[in-house]
């Protein structure tokens, strides 16, 4: 089978940009280099395209400064959209309606209702879809998941999640627009949702759910390019996240995320407790798909598969943590979206499941300003 063709909206000459490391990079890597070819960027004028192009070894005339342009080629079989979230909606469009396969970053538009006529109209069309949510596709998830699946865990009884970390404080400016609320990119759509979503990836959906949100530093200073900081600014962003619920699997969920100062170090840690063992996720940051992290198994010293004895057993004390080993994916997350795209991997995160993960964003927003308990 051929490669498939890939056209990047957002792609620059910055080799320390994200869609540079998390897309290019690996597209260009083995053995996703087999699998896809890089063939076209897409920026907003056509010097910064043609700067872009040649960064990334793309042929001139393949550097286009609209999405209609990029989605007119061709030799494009896939559009990526890698961008600021406000401007997801109309960048997809285009190649959406050239009946392209599509790839947009998360939050797959600025609210439900782009996402929700996103995924209409990919549904309509016919074509595949994929969503930048990528931790669920990591290989220490996926090992997780393979754990629990065997049953050596035993019936899942919660999970809780804790996650901090100080990136608030030190906000480019270009990064400012986080502190618009109509932008639709904030610490509950980005941190909040790539941490919950392999949790519910792995134990199942929430039942119901109440949240807790708080503004907890009220103002804000950006940094500029030359390491200075901007006068303080009114923060409008909700950077302390409660969570605490129920799956539909009658498992428990306590999740809890957190800005804080460098005085405070960031910190990961997620605990799948079951009735025979537990996992654990743990890194110094808050972003699995992109921070070194280690995945803990403990086991009751002196397990036994005899269910009379098991309760008799945990109360007993013992047993340690153990790492477990998983393959160390070259990819760093979004390379295994790619890579679940091209094998039909169904797991992938589509506009139908990032549509559930945006009501997911509507009810937190609601319980928080309400005090009520949330289903979605």
């Amino acid at each position: 089978m051929a490669p498939i063709g890939v056209g990047v909206i957002g792609l620059s000459a910055d080799q320390s940009a994200w869609a540079t490391i998390g897309h290019a990079a690996p597209l260009k890597s083995s053995p996703l280099n087999g699998k896809f070819n890089l063939v076209a960027v897409g920026t907003s004028s056509p010097e910064t395209a043609k700067k872009a192009a040649e960064a990334q070894g793309i042929s001139l005339d393949k550097a286009y400064s609209s999405p209609q342009a990029i989605a007119d080629d061709k030799d494009v079989d896939m559009v990526v959209v890698s961008v600021k979230t406000p401007y997801h909606k109309e960048l997809a469009l285009p190649a959406l309606h050239a009946k392209k396969s599509v790839f947009v970053e998360w939050p797959l538009g600025n609210g439900l209702q782009e996402a929700e006529e996103l995924a209409a109209l990919a549904k309509k069309q016919g074509v595949k879809t994929a969503v930048g949510l990528q931790a669920r596709l990591l290989p220490s998830v996926q090992k997780a998941k393979s754990i629990i699946d065997s049953g050596a865990l035993g019936r899942i009884i919660g999970t809780t999640l804790i996650s901090s970390s100080s990136l608030l404080m030190n906000f480019p400016v270009k990064n400012s627009y986080l502190n618009d609320p109509k932008s639709g990119a904030n610490l509950v759509t980005i941190p909040t949702i790539h941490a919950l979503d392999p949790v519910l990836y792995l134990l199942g959906e929430f039942k119901s759910f109440n949240a807790t949100t708080a503004t907890t530093f009220p103002e804000l200073r950006f940094v500029e390019a030359d390491g200075s900081k901007t006068e303080p600014v009114k923060s409008t962003i909700a950077d302390f996240i409660s969570i605490q619920g129920e799956l539909e699997s009658g498992a428990t969920i306590n999740f809890v995320s957190s800005s804080t100062t460098e005085a405070t170090p960031g910190r990961f840690e997620w605990i799948i407790s079951g009735e025979k063992g537990s996992l654990k996720f743990e890194s110094p940051r808050q972003f699995i798909a992109l921070a070194p992290h280690t995945l803990s198994r403990f086991t009751p010293a002196g397990e036994k598969e005899e269910e009379e004895n098991l309760y008799t057993k945990l109360s007993g004390g013992g047993g340690k943590w153990e790492e477990v080993e998983f393959e160390k994916g070259p990819f760093g997350g979004i390379g295994e979206v790619y890579e679940a795209f091209a094998e039909g991997n169904k797991d992938m995160v589509d506009f139908d499941e990032a549509v559930k993960r945006h009501k997911l964003v509507e009810a937190i927003f609601r319980s928080a300003k309400d005090g009520t308990r949330e289903e979605y």
